[in-house]
């Protein structure tokens, strides 16, 4: 129902409904104490009480309009994401290429891939996140949209198949991972290991990789575009992954302090889920997945 609203009304209500229904206090406790973790000795822009009820109504309002983000068609565009320009992603195009759209698990980021295909390009969208964090069934596309839900085991050859077609997208969450091979980094002054698949799709078909953020505002969600990054390819596998992988961290952990609410949903997650994870996204949290 409350995806149907405009966004300033949907926001209202949201917000009506999570002060009649205050978190269990041991799990704001727990969620103090991952803030704790995540931004240790960091100046937030938020008070902790702001933060944790940032977080929950982001989560509130992309779980209200997750169906109609994911399944409408053109006539939908603009309405779950708004765009201001996609020039960058146009150059990475340009002569017939393809381009990695790389995205955090941040605010509404599963509306990144359908508004793409609404606007007319080539989408292929990469779900890298373990069984534990992915739906049973993926949400279809909108009549007529140019879309494809790429399929995340066995996904080599579909995947490569689908890079290599003129001017294509793919679009995936650069902070998940299920496969056998992983990339390092640090992240929030905590050393992190990410799903290797997207880094080395770009370095082995040389595509431009375009880091993106979808930001929930008062007037409705925005996509963030941020400057192309080219991979690394120096001859060495691991390292370029690695180096590749370390400068989107860079850009990703610049925006997680700016935007601390939007991606606290999914450090929380993780943290609760670091015992069914393949790799924990921080290294540091492999040694309490016992606890």
């Amino acid at each position: 129902m409350l995806g149907a609203l405009a966004p300033s009304r949907r926001r209202w209500l949201a917000e009506q409904y999570l002060r009649r229904s205050p978190l269990p206090t041991a799990l704001e406790r727990d969620l103090v104490e991952e803030v704790q973790r995540c931004w240790d000795g960091a100046s937030l822009p938020l008070t902790m009480v702001e933060l944790v009820d940032r977080a929950r109504l982001l989560l509130l309002l992309q779980e209200c309009c997750a169906r109609d983000a994911a399944c409408a068609g053109p006539a939908a565009t603009g309405r779950h994401l708004q765009i201001a320009s996609l020039r960058p992603l146009d150059a990475l195009l340009a002569d017939g290429r393809s381009a990695l759209v790389l995205s955090p698990s941040f605010g509404p980021w599963p509306a990144i891939a359908p508004a793409l295909a609404r606007r007319g390009y080539k989408v292929g969208f990469l779900d890298l996140r373990p069984a534990a964090r992915r739906p049973n069934q993926p949400l279809p596309p909108g009549p007529g949209l140019d879309l494809i839900n790429l399929p995340s085991r066995g996904y080599a050859r579909d995947l490569l198949r689908f890079a290599c077609t003129e001017r294509s997208v793919v679009v995936a969450v650069g902070d998940e991972g299920c496969g056998p091979r992983w990339a390092r980094g640090t992240l929030l002054g905590r050393s992190v290991a990410v799903g290797s698949t997207p880094f080395e799709l770009a370095r082995r078909l040389d595509m431009g990789i375009l880091p993106v953020f979808a930001l929930g505002d008062s007037g409705g969600n925005r996509l963030l575009v941020e400057r192309p990054l080219k991979p690394s390819n120096s001859g060495n596998a691991d390292a370029d992954l690695d180096a590749t992988a370390g400068r989107w961290l860079k850009v990703v952990e610049r925006l997680v302090r700016r935007y601390p609410a939007h991606y606290l949903s999914f450090l929380f997650a993780r943290y609760r889920q670091r015992s069914q994870d393949p790799v924990p996204l921080f290294s540091d949290a492999a040694a309490q997945s016992g606890q």
